[in-house]
């Protein structure tokens, strides 16, 4: 085997700069840190460290940046559960409170629908079919509907839909819809109605996206709405808003 020269020496270490990053102590001892070099093979190879160091450097603080991003988003989106869940808990049951409490959903999450298909009236506070934007927020499941929602359970996405989001949503904005989200209400595997949520974003909600917030949301509403069902059984109480 033929000697290594010097020059094949900082030749290869131009082509690999990361072997003084894998290897600190190494960089440390080669001289390359101090300002006088009478080499320019070596002053380009000093330069190709710099500058792969700070590209390392920059790659650190940007994914720094992202994990302080995701923790700030997750922060909020835990502020804006526990205040539905005040608004479910810790006011009187009413249709009225009901749909207050989907319209802060759209307010906190953004988007532009939030409402509820209820397979049962719930006792003391009856479903009346839809005659505004209103009422439609809280409404029986109808036909039409049922051919749509996932009667079987689970979550329903679909994103980027040309035609708006269908008779899931009032017609004031149903063309306006681009993505949807229908989500199972449960509680003790019975079955109460749907969350249905439409944004005007067409990559709001797509299929394959992760879904454990949305079943959270619902399985809070879900015991909700379940509460409402037992507060008001038997009450006689206004049907329209």
């Amino acid at each position: 085997m033929a000697p290594i020269s010097a020059d094949d020496v900082v030749t290869y270490l131009e082509e690999n700069p990361g072997f003084f990053i894998e290897h600190p102590e190494s960089l440390r001892q080669s001289g390359l840190l101090t300002q006088v070099s009478t080499s320019a093979k070596v002053l380009n190879l000093r330069d190709k460290l710099f500058d792969r160091l700070k590209g390392e450097r920059e790659d650190l603080i940007r994914l720094l940046d992202e994990t302080i991003d995701i923790v700030r988003q997750n922060e909020q989106i835990e502020k804006d559960f526990i205040a539905i869940e005040q608004l479910l808990f810790e006011q009187e049951p009413s249709l009225v409170s009901l749909t207050g409490i989907a319209k802060q959903i759209e307010s906190r999450f953004g988007i532009e629908y939030a409402g509820f298909l209820l397979l049962e009236p719930i006792d003391g506070i009856p479903v009346i079919a839809a005659k505004s934007d209103e009422s439609f927020r809280i409404r029986p499941l109808g036909k039409i509907e049922e051919e749509i929602v996932p009667m079987d359970g689970g979550v329903v996405l679909k994103g980027k839909l040309e035609g708006g989001g269908g008779p899931l949503f009032p017609d004031t904005i149903s063309r306006s819809i681009q993505s949807t989200a229908i989500v199972s209400l449960e509680i003790h595997e019975k079955k109460i109605g749907f969350l249905i949520l439409g944004s005007e974003d067409p990559e709001r909600y797509h299929e394959g996206m992760a879904t454990h917030l949305l079943r959270r949301l619902a399985m809070r509403l879900a015991l909700g709405i379940s509460i409402f069902q037992r507060f008001n059984n038997g009450k006689t109480v206004p049907t329209s808003l």
